[in-house]
């Protein structure tokens, strides 16, 4: 379980540490004389990151957050063919 849940920190860590450090780095590559501007976006996106991935972790669950994620509520505990209803209304 410690394996999975680390995964999913480290999934979670990486999407605004991702983003911002791409925005970084295209504003570095734009111009090099935005360096510090960029190192500072960078700074900002990991420490987003580790905040997000600990609020998601002690506030939710990893695993939770994860699974409802991915979930397919409309599908789940059942065939879809067999539900006519939906069909019916539309």
């Amino acid at each position: 379980m410690f394996f999975i849940n680390g995964i999913f920190w480290l999934w979670l860590f990486v999407v605004p540490t991702g983003i911002l450090g791409f925005a970084a780095f295209w504003l570095y590559i734009k111009n090099p004389g935005n360096i510090i501007f960029s190192i500072i976006i960078s700074i900002i996106g990991i420490v987003s990151g580790f905040f997000l991935a600990e609020y998601v972790r002690k506030k939710y669950g990893l695993d939770n957050f994860f699974g409802r994620i991915s979930a397919t509520p409309d599908i789940d505990g059942g065939n879809i063919l067999d539900n006519t209803e939906k069909e019916e209304d539309v």
